[in-house]
């Protein structure tokens, strides 16, 4: 659920060693991903389906692409599937205060939950281009902004641009799954979109409406065993 350029995807390409999107450079500020993708990759001899998610930004219609997210973790939740692990991507060149910033981690932490924050990992990325100080003081602000997630159990951690570091950070998640709440508030509770807490929260800010969430096949790419993490 990171902005735009944030680095999901360059996250992605290091853990599996794929290349760049067309369009992208390394880090890339222009979102090549416009809908929900996922990529199968074995990693010490345990399958791990690594999801990449659209972002959201300021020139884009936040309610679209977050109907796009809905849809898959509904369905994903239908098949029994549940996740080992949500990666929140955050540039620690910016100071998180923005508008933009402030309603993404909202909307983490709505989609979420309580129940499910320790699943939660919030990265900070583009750490090799500041100095340590600079990267330690930052994330120390953050840490205030994101306390209600920290507090519930998410954990803040670095990312330095490695396969190795990328994999660090989700081992650490282990193998624990757990639904997320928007998860149980569209299955489970039955509620349509715009009557979940994350779905609240933008028709609020957005006052638009949102389009139905409905089932497409996700076939036999993944199953209830696989270690299933979502980087947005």
């Amino acid at each position: 659920m990171g902005k735009m350029g944030s680095g999901r995807s360059n996250m992605i390409n290091k853990l599996t060693g794929m290349q760049p999107e067309h369009g992208a450079d390394e880090y890339t500020s222009i979102s090549c991903t416009r809908d929900v993708c996922a990529y199968a990759h074995n990693h010490n001899e345990q399958r791990f389906i690594l999801v990449d998610t659209p972002g959201f930004n300021q020139n884009e219609e936040k309610t679209k692409a977050f109907s796009k997210i809905a849809e898959w973790l509904k369905e994903t939740y239908q098949h029994s599937i549940e996740l080992t692990g949500v990666i929140y991507t955050h540039d620690i060149g910016d100071n998180g205060s923005s508008a933009t910033d402030m309603q993404s981690f909202k909307l983490l932490d709505r989609l979420c939950g309580r129940a499910a924050a320790d699943r939660v990992r919030l990265v900070t990325t583009m750490c090799d281009g500041v100095e340590q100080q600079e990267a330690d003081d930052k994330e120390a602000a953050l840490k205030i902004k994101w306390r209600s997630l920290i507090d519930a159990g998410a954990h803040l951690k670095r990312f330095l641009n490695t396969s190795e570091s990328g994999w660090e950070i989700l081992d650490g998640l282990g193998r624990t799954k757990k639904p997320l709440v928007l998860q149980k508030e569209l299955v489970d509770e039955k509620k349509g979109l715009g009557g979940t807490a994350a779905g609240k929260l933008l028709w609020q800010k957005e006052q638009g409406t949102f389009p139905q969430v409905t089932n497409t096949c996700i076939g036999s790419f993944w199953s209830a065993d696989d270690s299933l993490t979502v980087s947005g």
